[in-house]
Formats: structure tokens, C-alpha cells, sequence
């Protein structure tokens, strides 16, 4: 529970209820000294991650260390909590934080309760501020764009949910797979989307990026080239459209196959990591009588996938080059009625994918 803002006067019973007892189980056994520092006598600031926290309640208001400390000083305060997704080993893919947050211990480490008075209150985080920090990579999967990377999860009525994108934390869905070439004098194939970063469901929420942080969607796979045949007296010539690049991504995307028939078409590359896509393969030629098309390239941030580049040979027989993969996006929301506040100094978010789009998955 938060505790009352009102100037009625607050018990002892009310602030170790809330932040914990720090001498025995119950309020009498409790001094109020005592939350001026950390269990076991740590001075404030206590650092969790890239966050500091100046107080018990998280924003200076207690007094801290050796300073006078009072009662009314802890009106309308609540405890602080961090869920772990910022220590080594501590990303992943497709995570959800709020079931960190309902597995975690006193010792398991998901879960830092600020000022350590009490264990973590995993079966109702109504009243207390929840800070959910990201200084890991968190990736996503292929293929659904309204798959994220990391979720929310659904919280109790009246917490205070907060995200902290730490400088080394990037959540990003995956890059879309480049689509493969013409077979022969056919249509190539579309690149395929990308998938999301943050899926948001619960309101209100803040999202506070750090710099050098990343929350982005990934980036679409180049478009597959289309082919080509060409018919002349006593000979045939084919040429089969090359595969379209990998997106950007976490994983990124794989490029498109580049089929034998006739000349072979050229693979794509794969994207390189969230933030360089891989290149569509080269135009083929048989003979110059049938072009197959190069792939595009694939998409990365600002930057959308390319389309593949139309095969041309005789009698009209050039295939289609077909669109690279739309990207996913950087924040999706349950639906329109869930509320972000966005604080993100550096513009982290710029070329990144939608930041309004709805369905999580």
C-alpha cells in the first residue's frame, strides 16, 4: 500500500507494514532510525543495476544516514521494488516480467525490495512502485509482428509500474528473413516482417530510456529477385532470381536462397546483429539473354527493406522482384486505452518502429 498523503498522523504500524520491520516481527520491535540505512547498516545511496536509489522510498523524501529523521516524513511514500532483468545472464528472449516477479525470492536474486526491510511481496504488488530494468539484450522470434520481445505482464490495481532501459539494455524484436529468389522464370518471394520490442499491458506505465539504450522493433528481409527465361533457335537460356537480405534484428534475420536453375540465383546475406542487415544477392546474367534480379537489401533502423529488382528475358518472361518485410514495432500496447509516459532524452527511439500499435502477443 502507499501510505497516506494526508496530514493525519502516520503509525508505526503503517511504515513497517509497508517497508518492512527492521528489529523484530512486529512494529514495537521496530525503530525508526533504522530505516535511514540499509539492512545491515549500508549507507544511502543504494545502487541497483544503473539506478540509484537516494532513500528508502526512492525519492529522497526519508532521511538518510545520520540525519533527523521523522514520522511525517513518510507520508505518501511506498516501497520500491526492481525486477532483474539488468545483472549478467539475466536477458533472454520472449520474457514476461511480471512472472519474474511472481517467482522471486529472497534469494533467487529476479526481485531487489530497496531498503531490504521485507521479503518480496510476490502475490500482490498493489500500492508499491515496481521498477522493471533492462540492462541485458532481450530478443524476440520470427515471423509474428505482434510478438515481443519482452512483456509486461498484467500487474495489480494501483501499482506504479515503471520501466528503466539501462545504457546496455536492448530490447528488440527479431529481424524478418529475406525472401528467396525466382526459381527459374518465376516471381520471387517477399521478404518477411519484422517482430517487436516492448508489449506494454498495463496503464499507466513510464518508460524512462537511458543513454544508450535500445528499445526498437526488428527490421523486414529484403525482397527475393525475380527470374527470367529467353528462347532462341536451337537454345534455351534461364536465369533464376537471387534471395533478399536478412533485417536487423535480435536475432536477425537469415537472407533469402538464390535456387539452382539455369544460372543460379546468389544467396543474401544475413543481417549482422540489431543494428546491420545483410545485403540482397547480386543480379545474375546467362549469357546476357536472361537476367535474374538481385534481392533487396534488408531493413535496419530508419532504413526499410528493400524490394527485389524484376528479372528481364525474352518473349516477356521476366519474373517479378517481390517487397522486402514491413517492420516491427519498437512499442506495442494491449489496446488504445493503455497509457505510456515516454522519457527518452536522446530520441533512442527515432527510426525505430511504431510506438502506438496495439495487439501484444
Amino acid at each position: 500500500m502507499t501510505l497516506p498523503s494526508s496530514p493525519n498522523s502516520i503509525s508505526m504500524q503503517q511504515i513497517a507494514n509497508e517497508f518492512g520491520y527492521t528489529l523484530a516481527p512486529n512494529a514495537s520491535g521496530t525503530r525508526l532510525g533504522d530505516y535511514r540505512r540499509q539492512k545491515g547498516g549500508a549507507a544511502y545511496p543504494q545502487e541497483v543495476g544503473e539506478l540509484d536509489f537516494p532513500s528508502i522510498d526512492g525519492g529522497g523524501a526519508v532521511a538518510v544516514n545520520n540525519s533527523s529523521i521523522s514520522m511525517s516524513e513518510f507520508r505518501g511514500t511506498q516501497l520500491q521494488q526492481v525486477v532483474n532483468f539488468h545483472d549478467s545472464g539475466r536477458g533472454g528472449t520472449r520474457l514476461i516480467a511480471r512472472n519474474r516477479y511472481s517467482t522471486a525470492t529472497d534469494t533467487n536474486g529476479n526481485v531487489t525490495v530497496i531498503g531490504g526491510f521485507r521479503s518480496v511481496p510476490t502475490g500482490n504488488s498493489s500500492g508499491t512502485k515496481v521498477h522493471i530494468h533492462v540492462n541485458q539484450e532481450i530478443g524476440s522470434e520470427k515471423t509474428d509482428p505482434q510478438h515481443c520481445a519482452l512483456r509486461t505482464g498484467s500487474w495489480n490495481t494501483s501499482t506504479t509500474l515503471q520501466i528503466d532501459i539501462g545504457g546496455s539494455g536492448r530490447v528488440q524484436g527479431a529481424g524478418g528473413n529475406g525472401g528467396d529468389g525466382a526459381n527459374g522464370a518465376t516471381d520471387g518471394n517477399p521478404g518477411q516482417p519484422g517482430t517487436s520490442g516492448l508489449g506494454v499491458q498495463y496503464t499507466p506505465t513510464t518508460l524512462n530510456i537511458a543513454s544508450g539504450g535500445i528499445v526498437s522493433g526488428g527490421f523486414g528481409g529484403g525482397g527475393g529477385g525475380g527470374g527470367a527465361h529467353d528462347h532462341d533457335y536451337k537454345s534455351e537460356r534461364t536465369a533464376s532470381g537471387s534471395g533478399g537480405g536478412g533485417g536487423a534484428g535480435l536475432p536477425p534475420g537469415t537472407g533469402g536462397n538464390g535456387p539452382n536453375n539455369g544460372t543460379n540465383g546468389n544467396e543474401g546475406e544475413d543481417g549482422i546483429n540489431g543494428e546491420l542487415a545483410g545485403e540482397g544477392g547480386a543480379e545474375t546474367d546467362n549469357e546476357e539473354q536472361a537476367f535474374g534480379g538481385n534481392g533487396g537489401d534488408g531493413g535496419s533502423p530508419g532504413e526499410g527493406a528493400d524490394a527485389g529488382e524484376d528479372g528481364t528475358g525474352g518473349e516477356g518472361s521476366g519474373g517479378e522482384g517481390k517487397q522486402g518485410g514491413g517492420d516491427g514495432a519498437a512499442i506495442r500496447r494491449t489496446n488504445n486505452t493503455i497509457q505510456i509516459q515516454i522519457n527518452d532524452p536522446t530520441n533512442a527511439l527515432n527510426g525505430r518502429g511504431s510506438t502506438t500499435a496495439t495487439t501484444v502477443q
